[in-house]
């Protein structure tokens, strides 16, 4: 027969896009393994796996790495998921609700280290469902200001990009910023009459 094999600790990093802002997937995996070596239980035995994915939206669960770590914890592999921010996870109630449900049926736990919680307490569970709302909240309201700000410069005769329709081509223009003076670009549609 042969021997269970030990669940270990899932690091999970993610970074929208490759930017020289926020914090990289380096620092986030340091950072959580900086925290895994604090643990009392953590010894040279302990074993850290780690999931990563680059140029991916916290706005579905979609993400090729983070279905590898979904499947490593419903194969109940791992013992706990630590990520930088929660946000990192998911930024959709309704994705997370659902993930966090599996996560317990699997006894897997879940730490974020800049909200400060572990979800293996109930006060940790109840704090991360709370952060989940908020971080939902602000993908809402960030959604809602660009959709309203596409919306304005479409107003103005600005073309924002896409398929340009038949019978007309986006022209560019230049125009110099009042506030800062630099040099701006835009589009706008212009009727082909052939």
């Amino acid at each position: 027969m042969k021997a269970k094999e030990k669940r270990y600790i899932a690091i999970y990093a993610r970074k929208s896009k490759l930017t020289l802002t926020g914090e990289s997937i380096a620092i986030q995996i340091d950072k959580c393994q900086n925290y895994i070596r604090s643990l009392p239980e953590y010894d040279d035995n302990t074993k850290i796996k780690t999931y990563q994915d680059e140029g991916y939206s916290g706005g579905n669960i979609n993400r090729p790495d983070f279905q590898k770590l979904l499947t490593d914890c419903m194969a109940d592999k791992v013992s706990i998921i630590v990520c930088y921010r929660l946000d990192r996870i998911s930024r959709n109630l309704a994705d997370f609700t659902q993930l966090n449900e599996k996560l317990k049926k699997h006894k897997t736990s879940f730490v974020s280290l800049s909200e400060n919680f572990d979800t293996s307490s109930p006060l940790g569970e109840a704090m991360l469902n709370m952060s989940i709302v908020f971080a939902q909240m602000e993908r809402s309201t960030i959604t809602s200001r660009i959709r309203d700000n596409m919306l304005g410069l479409a107003q103005t005769g600005r073309w924002l990009g896409g398929t340009t329709p038949l019978g007309y081509q986006s022209i560019q223009l230049e125009h110099t910023d009042s506030i800062t003076g630099k040099i701006r670009y835009s589009h706008k549609l212009e009727d082909i009459p052939e």
